[in-house]
């Protein structure tokens, strides 16, 4: 099924300067940081090209197997040019929600600039940690300090612990109907002892070592044929991509950024682990088995 969704016409991966690290707007837009190089453009063409004929291939067999049952053929049809629409749309509402943050955070960071020359902070990036009225308020004199230091303090907490896979409680119909469609596109073998499960996002096998991401400020770190780890992927992230051999993230689903841009690139992902990020460790060597929905061990056991 992941095959019919990948290599997909018109499908934009090249990263506006409005593209975000995080839904999280103190960090930089793209166009503020350093850009992250990508393979070599005719490496990256070569193996789309790939991908897209793998995925040609696999809908003229479908359709071959449903010439003779011509109503089901048509819907067929229907579906895949809705899943096929809507796997492109849900990347690209992504990038357009965005468009507005470059110019909001220099207003922000303006604003920052004026409390930190009238001796109200220490640093102007702290402004991020304050309220409208906050801000309003300190006009008459009022300290910010106290509070942005607070609340940087316990932002920087909380953004390394391990998030949930959901919030509330969803619908029974509903939790069994995701559920249904993530293991109807997981194939693959038996999932080896002390692998870490997730669901099956990008179909493929691949193996190297492990990098652990946790934001813009690593992603120089990051090298070519390493396994891109990360809690969580959005469109700044995307250049990361064309440099790894396969995608791991604590959160998301089937329909994530993490999902659909590995598919595009034609390389191994499972999103939804929960902890990978706690659980491996930089220069791990790994197996990441994006069709079965696991990262096993290739020459060591787990951190437990």
């Amino acid at each position: 099924m992941q095959v019919l969704l990948r290599g997909l016409p018109n499908a934009a991966l090249a990263v506006p300067t409005h593209a975000v690290q995080s839904v999280d707007w103190y960090w930089p837009t793209a166009g503020e940081q350093q850009p992250v190089e990508d393979r070599p453009d005719a490496a990256l063409a070569e193996r789309r090209r790939l991908v897209r004929e793998e995925r040609e291939r696999a809908e003229a067999a479908c359709r071959r197997a449903l010439s003779d049952r011509p109503a089901a053929l048509a819907r067929f049809n229907e579906l895949l040019e809705v899943a096929q629409r809507y796997a492109r749309l849900r990347e690209e509402q992504a990038r357009w929600f965005t468009l507005g943050w470059p110019l909001l955070r220099r207003c922000a960071l303006r604003l920052g600039q004026v409390a930190q020359s009238a001796g109200l902070l220490d640093e102007w990036e702290d402004v991020f940690f304050l309220t409208r009225d906050e801000l309003l308020a300190s006009a008459s004199g009022g300290g910010l300090q106290e509070s942005a230091a607070r609340r940087r303090a316990k932002w920087e907490r909380q953004r390394r612990l391990v998030a949930p896979l959901t919030i509330g409680q969803a619908p029974r119909l509903l939790e069994r109907s995701l559920t249904g469609v993530v293991e109807a596109v997981r194939t693959g073998g038996q999932v080896p002892e002390g692998a870490i499960v997730g669901q099956p996002a990008s179909p493929g096998r691949a193996s190297g070592p492990v990098r652990v991401v946790r934001g813009p400020e690593e992603f120089d770190r990051f090298e070519v044929g390493e396994v891109l780890v990360a809690q969580v992927t959005a469109p700044a992230w995307t250049p990361l991509f064309g440099r790894a051999a396969a995608v791991v993230t604590d959160g998301g689903s089937l329909a994530a950024h993490a999902s659909l841009v590995a598919r595009e690139y034609g390389i191994p992902a499972v999103v939804a682990t929960g902890d990978a990020t706690r659980r491996l460790r930089d220069g791990q060597h790994v197996v990441v088995d994006g069709s079965a929905g696991f990262v096993g061990p290739a020459d060591k056991e787990f951190q437990k």
